[in-house]
């Protein structure tokens, strides 16, 4: 009794700032994963807590108030009354049910005895504020269990504010291994910053071996330094990474969920061997998109287009490829993108979204050195969005996005594009734009023309100006 009258003290007396609900759980392992969790949310009304879909209804196994009145499944949410402007749920979840039934790399899979779930998998949302509510999450694990996300840590809880439980990422629970890696603070290796660290949480799931996992946690490390090298800092002050193992070969699916803070989960074959991985795309696309904010509406072309073009320029900066691999690549692929602009960007699909929004950040690359005189690039557009502040867990407008970007780079060369290339879908001349550049292929080779009249810009666009060299990442085997 005393116990629940100071916490009711304790929620009604926090500052408007902190949090609307805590949320403490309790992940055991018998007969599977399960979870108890305790809902403890300020609120003068009543609340109703609903479960992402029958899938997660059925994974209750039970559902109890404040008072410890229990409640029948409820596909429609359970309603829970206020008691002295304190609503108190008490539910138990059957996580390893849930991962099972789904089994899906978008939503919940299960490796040996850990768990990947978007955290709307396990976590009801409550509905009945007329705001988003912050929740504090605390969790307690069995001996030998661990839980992380990629929320923000406040003291010893996880802080999701500013989304719905629906958008928010992915958790990992249960017997795998967890590693936190320092990397440097998004901005923090500017010239004249202070320096700070955050934490790269990587989770690998049961099922890699041994000698597998120390060459994948060695090509996250490599991977996350060529990335800060892009960026002068990491692309998150916290995210977490979840590689996953398959039975296929190569790198399958990638997802970033952004909501809360940043996730990533990437599939990992079991044939991968040191030379594929750092041969692969995947996670540096990935993590490209871990420093932008979700673009709302039809955005998927902007940040699907900027990871795409911006993934081979990181590694070749890193030395993992040669300038003429990234022409060659752009040169074969960005005519998939091409039809896009005639309808308008916002109406493209499938590869347009990646090929067509590339060949935006080409143009986009181009004006911005030309408008700068070669001061300023796509990077410190990109790069000036994260650092104002607007990173990867938010969501944000094509527009606000364009007007921080055009700040940081001190003329509107992104909104110039945006107004002739998505709101008037202009057409867009591919061929003029290689000829411009002094880039052709003949044979599947690259020729460059440095007389050519954005030669200039050409040469700055994947190694970088002259008077930011890029920084070589070697490779695990050497030279």
């Amino acid at each position: 009794m005393f116990r629940t009258v100071l916490l009711v003290a304790m929620l009604l007396s926090a500052p408007v700032w902190a949090q609307d609900c805590t949320v403490d759980g309790n992940l055991t392992q018998s007969d599977g994963l399960k979870l108890d969790i305790v809902y403890r949310c300020r609120s003068a009304g009543a609340l109703t807590f609903q479960a992402e879909g029958d899938f997660s209804v059925s994974k209750v196994l039970s559902f109890r108030d404040g008072s410890g009145a229990a409640q029948p499944i409820a596909p429609g949410g359970w309603r829970v009354e206020p008691v002295n402007g304190l609503v108190e749920a008490r539910y138990r979840y059957d996580l390893t049910g849930y991962a099972r039934a789904v089994d899906s790399p978008s939503k919940a899979q299960q490796r040996g005895e850990g768990v990947i779930s978007l955290l709307s998998g396990w976590l009801l949302e409550p509905f009945g504020y007329t705001h988003l509510p912050t929740i504090d999450i605390r969790m307690t694990t069995a001996p030998g269990l661990v839980f992380a996300s990629g929320l923000p840590r406040v003291g010893d809880a996880w802080r999701l504010t500013g989304t719905t439980t629906r958008f928010a990422g992915y958790t990992v629970l249960g017997r795998l291994d967890l590693q936190d890696l320092a990397v440097p603070l998004p901005g923090s290796l500017r010239p004249g910053q202070v320096g700070g660290q955050g934490v790269l949480r990587l989770a690998m799931l049961d099922g890699f071996p041994a000698g597998q996992r120390v060459e994948l946690l060695d090509w996250v490390r490599r991977t996350a330094e060529a990335e800060t090298n892009y960026w002068q800092g990491f692309t998150a002050r916290q995210m977490l990474l979840v590689l996953v193992p398959v039975s296929r070969r190569g790198i399958g699916y990638g997802r970033t969920v952004p909501g809360g803070g940043p996730t990533v989960m990437i599939e990992v074959g079991a044939d991968m061997d040191q030379r594929r991985l750092f041969d692969d795309w995947v996670l540096v696309h990935e993590l490209i998109h871990t420093g932008m904010a979700f673009i709302r509406g039809r955005g998927t072309w902007f940040m699907e287009g900027a990871a795409t073009y911006v993934e081979p320029i990181i590694r070749a900066r890193a030395g993992w490829k040669t300038e003429q691999d990234v022409w060659r690549e752009w040169v074969t692929n960005m005519p998939q993108g091409v039809a896009a602009f005639a309808r308008g960007l916002g109406d493209a699909s499938g590869r347009e979204n990646y090929w067509g929004g590339a060949i935006f950040m080409l143009l986009a690359d181009i004006e911005m050195r030309r408008s700068t005189d070669g001061a300023k690039g796509l990077e410190d557009c990109l790069g000036g969005v994260l650092w104002s502040g607007l990173d990867g867990s938010q969501r944000a407008t094509l527009d606000a996005y364009a007007a921080i970007c055009d700040r940081a780079i001190g003329t509107p060369a992104l909104r110039r594009l945006i107004d002739r290339y998505v709101v008037s879908a202009r057409p867009v001349d591919l061929a003029a734009v290689w000829r411009d550049l002094g880039v052709a292929m003949a044979g599947g080779r690259i020729a460059f023309d440095d007389s050519a009249p954005d030669a200039r810009w050409r040469k700055m666009i994947v190694m970088g100006p002259p008077g930011r060299p890029p920084k070589r990442v070697p490779l695990p085997w050497g030279p």
